[in-house]
């Protein structure tokens, strides 16, 4: 009896070491920015994950498996395809920029999250320009 109870400890001492070793879930963080397309009724969408950026090499929309932009028909369309990947929206708000020559035409800001175990996890199932050149 007491090696029953001293094999059934030990168990229990391993299950427990092994559940402490799971990462647990932590939740990140992404913005989707929305900008009018030229004689158009469809929008450009850029991520931003707090990537690091280049003034030179800014380019953060999505693309396709085969290297082509993808262009959404709406911020909808853009949250669903966000969706799908595991993302859920937390807050939205439009921003106005007046600058020289714009017209003052607003663009949103969708901040989505995601739970995740791993940093790895945060670009699943996205590619964007950046991951492109270093395929």
């Amino acid at each position: 009896m007491k090696k029953l109870l001293i094999l059934m400890a030990g168990l229990l001492l391993c299950a427990a070491a092994a559940s402490a070793q799971e990462k647990q879930p932590y939740k990140v963080y992404c913005e989707i920015v929305s900008s009018s397309r030229v004689f158009s009724d469809k929008v450009n969408v850029d991520l931003d994950f707090g990537q690091a950026s280049s003034f030179f090499s800014d380019d953060r929309r999505l693309y396709d498996e085969n290297g082509k932009a993808i262009i959404f028909n709406s911020m909808l369309d853009a949250a669903n395809y966000m969706a799908r990947r595991g993302w859920e929206l937390e807050e939205a708000f439009p921003v106005i920029s007046i600058s020289s020559g714009d017209s003052g035409s607003p663009s949103y800001h969708w901040i989505l999250s995601k739970l995740v175990t791993d940093d790895s996890q945060i670009t699943e199932g996205l590619l964007t320009s950046g991951m492109l050149k270093g395929k």
